[in-house]
């Protein structure tokens, strides 16, 4: 995905989110419009850095265009990962049922009190942060959901990075601290009520 903004990415991701579900086997680019409120040549530009044109009118052939999206996103193959953290946000993604069917599978958990790891039920082993960096060798983990306290999330982000993990899922207030082979994307409800907030009153 080099060489493409962070926005067209997202709305790539979400387009081929939304072709799951399509029906049709043809999508032009107005349909896209009609569907998700972007733009027909903003749509059609995204497309474009697939390598895939056209759309005006004739439109695209949505399998192609599913598998265009699964390459360019790199989920042709199953990425493992990881939740650090298992207060209450993360025992509710121990439960989640989001990442079945598609190319991310949870396969640790971490948390700093030894207790929770050993009382929790999961369908993946839990460990104490202790063992972090061994298990994310061993076990090839590449991203990180975080969702520790405010208190620890830098110094947990911090050994997440010197160990090899690509990108962080980030569910906690803080802005992360990262070096810039490793990505972030923060998931936190309070920012998201802000921001439409600010949008709202521009």
């Amino acid at each position: 995905m080099e060489g493409v903004s962070a926005p067209s990415k997202r709305r790539l991701v979400l387009l081929g989110r939304l072709l799951a579900d399509y029906t049709q086997k043809q999508i032009t680019s107005q349909d896209v419009e009609l569907l998700t409120g972007w733009s027909a040549s903003q749509v059609r530009r995204d497309i474009s850095s697939l390598g895939i044109n056209c759309g005006a009118s004739n439109g695209y052939k949505v399998e192609e265009l599913k598998k265009a999206i699964e390459a360019f996103a790199g989920e042709t193959s199953v990425k493992k990962c990881c939740i650090v953290g298992l207060g209450r946000m993360g025992q509710m993604l121990l439960e989640s049922s989001e990442l079945f069917d598609s190319a991310f599978t949870i396969v640790a958990g971490f948390d700093s009190n030894v207790n929770r790891t050993e009382v929790l039920r999961s369908s993946f082993p839990l460990h104490p942060t202790t063992k972090m960096e061994s298990v994310i060798k061993e076990d090839g983990i590449e991203f990180a959901i975080l969702t520790t306290g405010s208190d620890e999330a830098q110094s947990i982000t911090k050994r997440l990075c010197a160990c090899g993990i690509k990108g962080i899922v980030n569910y906690t207030p803080c802005l992360l601290t990262v070096p810039q082979t490793v990505s972030v994307e923060n998931v936190c409800l309070l920012t998201a009520l802000e921001t439409l907030a600010a949008s709202s009153a521009s």
